[in-house]
């Protein structure tokens, strides 16, 4: 059973104990640190299409998702779009680069789903962690898990057909597959929308 939650941030226990889980799973926190973090957060819901930050924003906030689906992705000068990620339950979503070179964002970060955050001001967090070795030990962690998947995203690309790489994808987030459009399926393992339909008819054959 989770250990409380802030005064006023509103979440449900349900929320509260998967959210203590899941980072004890990464670094365990002690009472006092865990009400201390909480108490920097503060929930935000998103409508489906609404954006979380988008390019020239300052990247100055993170979030935990809570519920729902993110996007993230790129535009270019020509208007063509290209998804870098997908953010689910539990997940952290930032334009993470930017925040740490506290630079304007670069990417859309938008809602796929009515979507529930938990959002942080980091230098609030990094205000935190300074004094607090959990919390500093959670930050590394988290850092850790995005190496890696940015690891297996370029294994992915180097190594993978395309085929595989979808494959990849749908064993990942079964779940939230109904929620993603096949054009930014495409775009997220590199291929166009023509490729991926061939590839999803040959996956359907006997």
């Amino acid at each position: 059973m989770t250990r409380g939650v802030a005064p006023g941030l509103g979440l449900t226990t349900e929320e509260g104990a998967a959210l203590e889980a899941h980072l004890s799973s990464l670094a365990p926190l002690s009472s006092r640190t865990w009400k201390a973090l909480l108490a920097l957060g503060q929930r935000r819901r998103l409508a489906k299409g609404g954006c979380f930050t988008r390019p020239g924003a300052p990247a100055s906030h993170f979030a935990v998702v809570l519920s729902g689906l993110l996007r993230h992705y790129y535009v270019d000068a020509r208007g063509k779009e290209s998804v870098k990620a997908f953010r689910g339950p539990l997940d952290v979503s930032a334009p993470y680069a930017e925040l740490i070179l506290r630079r304007p964002s670069r990417t859309y970060i938008e809602a796929l789903t009515r979507t529930e955050l938990l959002v942080f001001r980091f230098d609030d967090f990094e205000a935190l962690a300074r004094d607090s070795v959990e919390l500093q030990r959670l930050a590394r962690r988290f850092g850790e898990v995005h190496f890696v998947q940015k690891e297996q995203r370029e294994y992915e690309f180097l190594m993978l057909s395309a085929e595989e790489r979808y494959r990849q994808f749908c064993a990942r987030m079964p779940e939230l597959l109904q929620h993603i459009p096949q054009h930014q399926v495409a775009s997220y393992i590199g291929i166009t929308p023509v490729a991926l339909s061939r590839i999803r008819a040959r996956s359907r054959r006997p």
